[in-house]
């Protein structure tokens, strides 16, 4: 089933390449007016040497305890992207479909680039968020991102930490909207850059519409939609400071014909430094906050969270090696009861790359969860990934 959805997904885009930018002949391509095609790849694969999963079950009749560890192979992460660009540059259109979990359509938008301070795009992509999270998956620094990094899409949209009938709804970070970005000077040691978007507030694949276009939400009031915002500063070409912000409001929104009515409303900002360069010994920092005010059910659910981490990376052998250093936190209340949850992580890894498309990363992590009600159970893990990442020019 798998295979069959992908496929006609590959068949669709190659169409769609074909009707909005036409092959050239030979003599357009030298009048440069052939379209560009790029195409990129990445897969992870995980494998977990050591996992503590503490669960105290036993099996049914005999009583023997069950394995309370676990240990095995994942399918981690993949990306395919095709980039079509028009012949003078200023339109773009993209199509990057996820291959993990389920496949589907990730990222889909175009947009026109009329100049450096102003692009414009529409379609579904990342929402503004930290700088960690909109780096790229294959790009990060450890296996797998912060507690913060990992919730803070989810609980800016829909996702609830709390039983209902979106609570296992992933974003993966992204929403369908418009965004405008742009940066000045950008040619300069110094530059600053602007993300600004507008969107459903639902995540990825799920949209809003009525009797016309009925689909994960059926109605939602006027101006009810996800806003948020990202400024990125660097003032010397080594250190980038960068702040968000977004806000996520709808009221008495209907999911169906039928119902139910609920509520959510949903706010969250952030701010992050970067020192160093990517093959140079560099810092990472952050915190951010965010909290929600939800109705669902004939119930009020109130949940805040707050996070930060700090984190270090020292290249050696030309980069090829790293050794990786990493501290976050995340601290949540439900109810505003004054019960806080902590979780604490330490992340150690080493980051080795054999070759120019192979990196693997072998990461240690330490966890600590702090509750006044509930003990601390044993999760720590020990894991490895193995990241294959490819880009190549299809059409110039």
């Amino acid at each position: 089933m798998r295979t069959d959805f992908l496929n006609k997904t590959l068949v669709i885009a190659a169409l769609l390449l074909s009707t909005v930018f036409p092959f050239s002949s030979a003599a357009d391509e030298k009048e440069g007016s052939s379209p560009t095609l790029d195409m990129e790849a990445t897969a992870s694969f995980w494998w977990t040497i050591h996992e503590q999963v503490q669960n105290g079950l036993t099996q049914q009749g005999s009583g023997d305890r069950a394995a309370d560890h676990a240990s095995g192979f994942a399918f981690r992460h993949g990306r395919i992207a095709f980039i079509l660009g028009s012949p003078k540059g200023d339109l773009q259109l993209l199509l990057r479909i996820r291959l993990e979990e389920r496949t589907d359509i990730v990222d889909f938008y175009g947009g026109w680039l009329p100049a450096q301070y102003f692009t414009i795009y529409i379609g579904q992509m990342k929402i503004p968020s930290t700088s960690e999270v909109l780096t790229a998956y294959n790009d990060l620094d450890f296996a797998s991102r912060s507690t913060f990094g990992r919730k803070v899409g989810d609980y800016s949209l829909t996702r609830t930490p709390y039983i209902s009938s979106v609570m296992a709804a992933k974003s993966y970070d992204r929403d369908l909207g418009l965004a405008i970005k742009g940066s000045w000077p950008g040619n300069r040691p110094w530059d600053i850059r602007w993300f600004l978007m507008v969107g459903n507030g639902m995540g990825a694949n799920r949209y809003i519409g009525g009797r016309e276009n009925e689909e994960f939400l059926y109605t939602n009031s006027l101006g009810d939609m996800y806003y948020g915002g990202r400024l990125e500063i660097t003032p010397v070409h080594w250190v980038t400071a960068g702040m968000h912000a977004s806000s996520n409001q709808h009221d008495n929104f209907a999911l169906g014909d039928r119902g139910p009515v609920m509520d959510i409303d949903r706010s969250v900002w952030s701010a992050d430094i970067t020192v160093g360069h990517p093959h140079t010994p560099r810092i990472y920092g952050f915190y951010g906050a965010g909290g929600m005010d939800d109705y669902f059910d004939a119930q009020q659910y109130l949940y805040d969270y707050s996070g930060w981490g700090l984190q270090g990376v020292w290249p050696m052998l030309k980069g090829r090696l790293e050794f990786a250093l990493r501290f976050d936190r995340f601290v949540s209340e439900s109810g505003r009861d004054g019960n806080e949850t902590t979780r604490d992580n330490w992340t150690a890894g080493i980051n080795w790359s054999p070759l120019e498309n192979l990196r693997l990363q072998l990461n240690y992590v330490s966890k600590e969860t702090t509750n006044e009600f509930e003990s601390d159970i044993d999760d720590n893990i020990l894991y490895m990934n193995f990241q294959f990442d490819f880009d190549t020019n299809i059409l110039r």
